[in-house]
């Protein structure tokens, strides 16, 4: 598990930017196909799902402290596609992102 302490951080200081396999493979020191076995077995996810997840989390929080528009929301998460931004937010949330903040 200390092997992914560095990604693990890396994500949570940039999640709001492109974050690529290559770029989390490299930090940890493997190879993108033995990092995704390696974070898999570790965290019960891939490495984009755990990013997206995370991404979707951060959203969560930022619907629920401020007012901004939900396609401000998906661009300070990472997501460069509103669309994309909403599917992804219903996968895990089971709502869209306007259903969750009419919520709260």
């Amino acid at each position: 598990m200390d092997q992914l302490k560095p990604v693990l951080e890396y994500i949570d200081s940039n999640y709001s930017s492109p974050v690529t396999l290559a770029d989390l493979s490299r930090i940890a020191g493997m190879t993108p196909k033995y990092f995704c076995r390696y974070f898999r077995a570790a965290i019960h996810r891939t490495p984009m799902d755990y990013l997206n997840y995370y991404r979707i989390e951060r959203a969560c929080y930022i619907l629920s402290t401020t007012e901004l528009p939900i396609t401000d929301v998906a661009y300070q998460c990472g997501f460069n596609d509103s669309s994309y931004f909403v599917k992804t937010f219903k996968k895990y949330m089971d709502v869209t992102p306007k259903q969750y903040a009419l919520r709260l």
